[in-house]
């Protein structure tokens, strides 16, 4: 009978009964327990031990590097518990024959509430009120903030969170610029992170324009792409510079910034402020000057993490996994070529 491992640790649960209810009573769960905390953290030998044996691997915690497939060779499939692949060598992946699938509409709705937070709580200094009042200053003519439905917003990704953000902001009545070279059909070389047609972006009211252009007329920068080789720091020290009084969001992947040359921006006083939900390296290094400049906000990659979450992430995955443990192609798999024959 298939059996599946799903890894989980303190920081990072799952919902275990909702995933085994949503297979079949003689499908065999266990779990792998991960005692570092960070989302790529944990002993990759120590998986695949784990893993061998098992049909299929739900990816809560931990990575999947090439030693992960080379050692489990009775995995057929992985299911990312949310968005994130990037912790996957796909290619490692492909190669050993095991099916990536990942589930942005787990953490999706709540990613976007958080986005939307955010930008309204940057929007309107309310750090800077917060810190100005309990330090005993009483200054409402100095808590001029600026509204959401006055300003340009730009977002770049529009998949599934993007659009989604996109469909909130405009609630507001916020101008909305978009950049995603999928959408745009720019680039058609990838399947991972299914991007929606143009013309159901534009419905939205998005205007789709070139990178440089959402960076020079965005008031709130929203980021929204997945991890590539072609994303990588993709925001660096020019990137930022066109950004000059602007507020920057990050709640995709902390490699999508180079936070170097964000860090220097930030010094420099060049963006207005800063949110960060991810980063490069989770934890941060103690001493990152990121974790205490006054204008940046830092959550420890918390904005999916909601008990909707752990729900849908968990239905998500039983699909997916049910799906390719039946011979079906499910869909959001990031390495689709397994099914081409």
């Amino acid at each position: 009978m298939p059996s599946v491992l799903i890894t989980t640790s303190d920081a990072r649960p799952v919902r275990e009964d909702v995933l085994a209810a949503e297979l079949p009573d003689e499908w065999e769960i266990e779990t792998h327990t991960i005692l570092e905390d960070g989302i790529e953290k944990g002993s990759a030998a120590e998986l695949a031990a784990a893993a061998n044996g098992h049909d299929a691997l739900v990816l809560r915690p931990g990575s999947a590097p090439r030693e992960l497939f080379e050692n489990a060779p009775s995995l057929r499939v992985l299911a990312v518990y949310g968005s994130g692949y990037n912790r996957v060598d796909l290619e490692a992946a492909t190669d050993h024959g095991v099916v990536v699938t990942h589930s942005p509409g787990g953490p999706g709705p709540a990613v976007v509430e958080y986005t939307v937070s955010v930008m309204t709580l940057l929007l309107r200094g309310i750090l800077d009120v917060h810190a100005r009042t309990t330090g005993g200053e009483w200054a409402a003519a100095k808590s001029m903030g600026r509204e959401l439905g006055r300003s340009t917003v730009g977002i770049v990704g529009l998949g599934t969170i993007g659009l989604d953000v996109a469909r909130r902001v405009d609630d507001f009545g916020a101008e909305l610029l978009g950049y995603d070279p999928y959408v745009t059909g720019e680039r058609s070389d990838s399947a991972i992170y299914p991007r929606t047609d143009r013309e159901t972006v534009e419905a939205v009211g998005v205007e789709m324009v070139d990178l440089d252009t959402v960076l020079e007329r965005s008031d709130v920068l929203t980021l929204h792409a997945p991890l590539t080789e072609e994303t990588r720091g993709m925001i660096g020290a020019d990137e930022l510079a066109a950004m000059e009084d602007g507020y920057l969001i990050n709640a995709a992947r902390g490699g999508v910034v180079d936070e170097t040359a964000l860090a220097e921006a930030v010094d420099a006083g060049t963006l207005a402020g800063v949110a960060l939900d991810v980063m490069a390296e989770e934890p941060p290094a103690p001493d990152d000057p990121l974790l205490t400049a006054p204008d940046v906000l830092v959550t420890p990659h918390v904005a999916g993490v909601t008990d909707g979450y752990l729900e849908r992430g968990a239905v998500l995955a039983a699909e997916k996994v049910r799906a390719v443990i039946d011979g079906e192609m499910p869909n959001t798999v990031v390495n689709p070529e397994l099914f081409d024959n």
